[in-house]
């Protein structure tokens, strides 16, 4: 990397790659260096050396209550813990957004087990081999209920996983035809699951063994092979960059930076090989591009928990639902469509509600410890400023900092509770343009 490794390269890349960035984890990653630092975020390792060793959901509480593994709520709860306590968050933003990629929900599954079995899938894979991940999830429970895998038989096949796999999880539209996906649904046949026996099966009576064209080749192809044709493809690794990309970097990222990741997308390769790169490469701290992505419903809620210690509590995911993202529950196959729609109108009040109902919970013994030791009337915009930071927002602009500043010269030389002024701060720092991007 050529470009300089300073507080601002470092929080634009814990700001992509977690989901609270903290001023210990800043100077951590000073110290470490770029390249020890990224090698780190890779390998799922602490920045700081620290070791958390994860509760069970049942040896967890929430609201005062116990937390049950057979309530589909409380494992969205519990993964929103494993967000806030994990050390290695880009192993839980990959397997966000894997869960995403390869959408599937629990309104048609039906079976918690299947789906936490799913999410563990994404998290082993987080950053491992795109190739033997697209392999693994044509093979998994739930994923087969959702797009009805089970019905999919020689002579009849069903076309719902076949087109999907291409359409979404790895060609992209245009890139195949309607006969490529008959095909490529023929090559599939054969595997279904047993609910009852909870089992994966192969009737061999039900596999069509005869030739296929798929994508111009042809070929007696199985769930293995007929993938084997998709990274083959051109197409393949284009797409899978642009989404990388458009997750990592920027919602319209140029055709060259397109074509330079995709270079280092292949079947040989694990995605954290890919985005060692993305994250060594001096485009990947353009100025124009830091700040400049909407934060997830889930990126928006997590960073202001880790921010400010709240206790577990079961509403927040649902906090995050309001705002439109709801865990194990995405609105369809094409999962989230992130970016500007994540600040419509009712999404965006949403997240101004979930700041007002924080700011009240915040204690006040929290607001007289040293983060908060500023005097707001001696240097307002300091004192602005270190709060934003404390709150993870540490790219807060020049006309936000000044209004800010503005309130809180105001509301503290007029406020009879100090307390209150500076909660009240706090909230309009979380409701801040700059607190909804990242």
């Amino acid at each position: 990397m050529g470009a300089a490794w300073t507080e601002k390269e470092v929080v634009h890349l814990l700001n992509r790659t977690g989901f609270y960035t903290s001023k210990t984890d800043i100077e951590a990653c000073l110290s470490l260096g770029q390249a020890e630092t990224v090698r780190r975020l890779v390998a799922g390792e602490s920045l700081t050396g620290k070791t958390v060793s994860l509760q069970s959901i049942t040896e967890l509480t929430a609201d005062g209550k116990e937390m049950k593994a057979d309530s589909i709520g409380d494992q969205q709860t519990y993964w929103l813990y494993r967000i806030l306590n994990t050390e290695a968050p880009l192993i839980e933003k990959m397997t966000l957004f894997w869960h995403g990629h390869f959408s599937t929900s629990f309104s048609k599954v039906n079976d918690i087990p299947l789906m936490l079995r799913q999410n563990e899938l994404f998290r082993n894979y987080a950053l491992g081999n795109f190739h033997e991940l697209v392999l693994q999830i044509g093979k998994d429970p739930a994923m087969m209920i959702y797009l009805d895998v089970n019905s999919n038989r020689k002579g009849k096949p069903n076309e719902n996983y076949a087109r999907e796999v291409m359409e979404l999880f790895t060609l992209g539209i245009g890139n195949y035809t309607e006969q490529d996906i008959k095909e490529t649904a023929r090559s599939l046949t054969g595997w279904s699951y047993d609910r009852k026996e909870g089992q994966i099966k192969f009737n061999k009576g039900q596999y069509d063994a005869a030739n296929k064209t798929v994508l111009g080749e042809t070929g007696a192809f199985n769930e293995t092979t007929v993938v084997d044709v998709f990274f083959k493809q051109e197409a393949l690794p284009q797409f899978i960059a642009k989404k990388l990309l458009k997750w990592f970097a920027t919602d319209e990222p140029s055709q060259e930076w397109v074509d330079l990741v995709a270079g280092d997308v292949s079947k040989d390769r694990t995605i954290g090989e890919v985005l060692t790169k993305l994250f060594m490469s001096d485009a990947f701290y353009n100025p124009d591009i830091q700040g400049a992505l909407i934060k997830t419903p889930i990126e928006y809620v997590a960073g202001i928990l880790k921010a400010f210690n709240i206790p577990l509590s079961k509403g927040f995911t649902q906090s995050a639902r309001k705002m439109g993202m709801e865990l194990f529950l995405p609105p369809d196959v094409a999962g989230w469509r992130g970016g500007t729609t994540w600040l419509m109108t009712t999404n965006l009040l949403s997240r101004f509600q979930f700041a007002e109902s924080i700011a009240k919970r915040l204690n006040n013994n929290l607001l007289t410890s040293k983060e908060y030791a500023l005097d707001p009337l001696s240097k307002p915009e300091d004192y602005v400023r270190q709060y934003a930071q404390n709150a993870g927002v540490w790219n807060m602009g020049e006309l936000s900092a000044k209004t800010l500043a503005k309130y809180a010269n105001d509301t503290f030389v007029y406020a009879k509770q100090k307390n209150n002024g500076m909660k009240g701060l706090l909230q309009l720092i979380m409701i801040s343009p700059e607190a909804q991007m990242k």
